[in-house]
């Protein structure tokens, strides 16, 4: 009020000029000059001719999908339709179809299906036709899914100018499905829709090492979210349930139990899972204890254990603060996305895609530049270490400059009132 009362007191000139500055910091984002607006088209022309120019390059090489993830995702769809739901996520299976698909493909490119069942129901209508056609269908879809995200975002470029976008493209993964339950439910929540946006976030838990921790840092902020939430989660399960049975499910906690703890000690070549390869916290923590190697020590073990899980405590108390705070919406979204990622149990490069949603919403704050790396990532992708996890670093500081960027924008809106 006293703000208001010393604009109100001052002459009309003056208060004119209040006003002008106080339009220019409410302009949205996107309304740039025009010679800013060209050199942004010309630059996310750039990005996303770089993605698509090294794709149509790297896929010629892979026209039969030997290589990357398809094949565990249509081969999975089939066991499940043939009546095979209760061995959905034993190895021998996996063996057996993808090795009929593929005759030449080695043991130990045999891809298990790892993620709920639920999630077949996507690829379920694939299975009906030829694997080749199969595959050129699931990248027409996921290239058509990017595109609906960048129009939901009002940037093209901001999905499909990301190099993660391009490395979900070559290992045909499907971050793109759970980049889009992200963005609709930051829209919903954004409108106020609390329980719509936690019933939507529920749709993503074949995502669930990233979700889970993103629902419990959006639940500091809004805890109604917890109530749509519950309803989906629920539903997924009892689907999921009914999919494969109660034997079905047991075999995939067993699955997940196994495999979590043959990678907690180093390299996982059964389970095809390298600690090193993980850009979050865990990753990170294990790169600096184990010097990179492939495999570390009981002491180091219990080290880093210890040491994770007060590293976790203490980014879910700075979240709970910072949650809590007077932050814009979007900051404070973008902040649990990040955050999330940092904190995943499991993620790989492809993952990095949901990144597109936190860089749209901090457009115009200085922590937007600390995810920009991975849009130039193709100029240094071939020259980088074989451990990924130094990538976090870059989550790590976007997190550390989101509430200094709160900090400057306050302090812009604050001085044009003075």
């Amino acid at each position: 009020m006293r703000s208001a009362w010393r604009v109100l007191s001052l002459p009309r000139g003056q208060i004119f000029q209040v006003q002008t500055a106080l339009e220019k910091n409410r302009q949205p984002a996107h309304a740039l000059p025009a010679g800013k607006r060209v050199d942004g088209v010309v630059v996310a022309g750039i990005l996303i001719g770089l993605n698509l120019a090294i794709f149509v390059l790297v896929q010629r090489l892979n026209a039969d999908f030997v290589k990357g993830d398809f094949k565990m995702f249509y081969t999975a769809a089939i066991a499940l339709r043939s009546g095979h739901g209760s061995q959905l996520y034993s190895r021998d299976i996996y063996v057996s179809l993808q090795r009929q698909l593929l005759p030449s493909l080695p043991l130990r490119d045999v891809k298990v299906y790892t993620h709920p069942p639920y999630e077949l129901l996507v690829f379920l209508p694939l299975s009906f036709i030829p694997y080749k056609v199969a595959g050129y269908c699931w990248l027409a879809a996921t290239v058509l899914i990017g595109v609906l995200c960048g129009r939901m975002l009002s940037s093209y470029a901001a999905v499909l100018g990301l190099f993660p976008f391009l490395a979900m493209l070559l290992e045909q993964q499907d971050s793109v499905l759970a980049l889009l339950v992200l963005i609709a439910c930051w829209l919903a929540l954004a409108k106020g829709g609390e329980a719509q946006a936690g019933f939507i976030l529920g749709l993503g838990l074949f995502k669930f090492p990233i979700v889970l921790p993103l629902a419990l840092i959006l639940l500091f902020w809004r805890p109604r979210l917890l109530k749509g939430l519950a309803i989906s989660g629920t539903l997924v399960a009892l689907l999921s349930f009914a999919m494969v049975g109660s034997s079905g499910m047991r075999s995939y906690a067993n699955y997940l139990l196994t495999m979590a703890h043959a990678s907690s000690a180093g390299v996982s070549e059964r389970y095809q899972i390298d600690p090193r390869t993980y850009p979050t916290l865990r990753g990170l923590t294990y790169e600096l204890a184990t010097s990179g190697s492939e495999s570390a020590s009981p002491a180091a073990i219990k080290a880093m254990s210890v040491a994770l899980g007060l590293l976790d405590l203490l980014c879910l108390a700075a979240a709970w603060k910072f949650m809590r705070s007077g932050a814009h919406p979007e900051a404070k979204f973008a902040f649990a996305v990040l955050l999330a990622l940092l904190l995943s149990f499991h993620l790989l490069m492809h993952d990095f895609v949901l990144l597109a949603l936190p860089f749209t919403l901090l457009r115009g704050l200085p922590a937007r530049w600390a995810l920009a790396p991975f849009y130039l990532s193709p100029l240094v992708y071939f020259f980088y270490p074989p451990s990924h996890a130094w990538q976090a670093i870059f989550l790590i500081v976007g997190c550390l400059l989101i509430p200094f960027s709160k900090s400057i924008a306050d302090a812009r809106v604050q001085s044009c009132c003075e």
